[in-house]
């Protein structure tokens, strides 16, 4: 039998400037919440005492990855061969090698898959013989799939692995990740595909496992809920077995909850306390940090829309005060990120039926890309947006978030005037 770890998505060097502006304490305790996580999963290699240690990519976050970053996985590295166990990786699309020169020698443990397709078959301890194709991209893009370099599965070996850092294709022309399909990796007869690259973990294929590990550590609301590595077992004849091992103790943790109705500062207050005592017990009873965003669902209650536009912020503030002294006393860490109102289709506008589809009708048409690409034309053009932003952002997913900002900013701000006329 083999056992290994299946890893990738590390990011080492990732930071997490965007939480700094909001939370300075929040970000002091995130800031080596990656390379921690990273450590356990070293703890877990060893205690495992598997034969090697798959990584599929990014190991770090940018092509000029940081000393700190390097050093630190190195010592990992090292504290791996001090226990025989073996090491085979590739870069990603964040950390391709542009120049070899700015990174340190890796320990003899450590193979690195070069640009080309490439395979190496070990003798592993038991006697079984394994084989590993993989390939580390060279650049930041890779348009097209790589599947056709890598060869089908060697017949004298008793497993054959793939190491492949991409994409599903789609069908669009978003296709920078050596874009692979399903089939076509399946077609290759191999025992086990450890992707890399999508940072949720997820199964393409059962038979043959094609599987996501996902990252070690979130870094947004869009990497939630545990983070960590697989654990794989293959016995010749037998379907692999792995399990998820956990290695992150920092959790972002986002839920949608109904808001009743709120008549007052002090209901408003009861339901959103109400719903963050959840995500503290969520903390406690998983033993982990949890960084929490609470988004409730518009009841289409103009009063409600009221005492929660009239004092979400200030609310919010004062909770995180009140959870930043309750921090001191308590292991698992509880930080709010946000408070968010979510607005359903069939919520009004305004109480005026005309203005109400007056207002709809306005944004119906703002709604339409052509208008919309007008209206964020002068970001598009920006330098700093064309070279930084907009290659790492889907654009519809980009537009969907505004235009949900705006309408719930258009639906929050008519109730706070409908409810301030109608007080006098």
């Amino acid at each position: 039998m083999v056992r290994f770890m299946h890893a990738a998505d590390l990011h080492l060097d990732q930071t997490f400037h965007h939480i700094a502006s909001q939370n300075e304490e929040l970000y002091k305790q995130l800031n080596h919440a990656t390379e921690d996580s990273f450590e356990r999963l070293i703890d877990i290699a060893i205690n495992e005492k598997i034969d090697f240690l798959l990584i599929s990519g990014d190991i770090f976050n940018g092509e000029r990855a940081s000393l700190q970053a390097q050093f630190r996985f190195n010592e990992g590295m090292k504290r791996l061969s001090d226990h025989d166990i073996l090491v085979y990786m590739i870069y990603g699309n964040h950390d391709y090698i542009k120049d070899a020169k700015h990174r340190l020698a890796l320990p003899d443990n450590v193979y690195t898959f070069g640009e080309e397709v490439e395979t190496i078959r070990e003798t592993l301890k038991t006697g079984e013989v394994v084989a590993i194709s993989g390939f580390s991209y060279m650049s930041r893009w890779i348009d097209h799939s790589m599947v056709p370099e890598f060869p089908q599965r060697d017949a004298n070996v008793d497993f054959h692995i793939g190491l492949y850092h991409g994409e599903q294709a789609k069908n669009d022309s978003q296709n920078r990740y050596a874009p692979f399909t399903i089939s076509e990796l399946r077609e290759k007869g191999y025992d086990y595909w450890a992707l890399g690259h999508i940072h949720l973990r997820q199964q393409l294929s059962a038979n043959p496992p094609m599987l996501y590990p996902g990252n070690l550590q979130g870094s947004s609301f869009k990497e939630q809920g545990p983070k960590g590595a697989l654990l794989v077992s293959i016995k010749k004849g037998e379907a692999p077995q792995y399990e998820f091992v956990e290695t992150s103790d920092w959790q972002f943790i986002s839920t949608i909850n109904p808001l009743p109705k709120i008549t007052s500062l002090e209901t408003l207050r009861d339901a959103i306390e109400r719903v963050l005592h959840e995500h503290v017990m969520y903390a406690k009873r998983e033993g982990v940090n949890v960084i929490s965003r609470l988004i409730f669902k518009s009841n289409n209650d103009q009063e409600t829309l009221y005492w929660w536009n009239e004092y979400r912020d200030e609310l919010r503030e004062q909770l995180r005060w009140s959870l930043s002294n309750q921090n001191n006393n308590r292991t698992e860490k509880i930080y709010l990120a946000d408070l968010a109102m979510q607005i359903t289709s069939d919520t009004d506008w305004s109480p005026s039926r005309a203005f109400n589809e007056s207002l709809k009708k306005a944004y119906a048409k703002y709604s339409e890309d052509d208008h919309l690409d007008t209206v964020l034309a002068d970001l598009n053009n920006k330098d700093q947006w064309q070279k930084f932003l907009r290659p790492r952002i889907d654009n519809e997913a980009f537009k969907q978030r505004v235009l949900s900002r705006v309408r719930t900013l258009i639906v929050t701000e008519q109730a706070n005037y409908n409810q301030e006329q109608r007080r006098g």
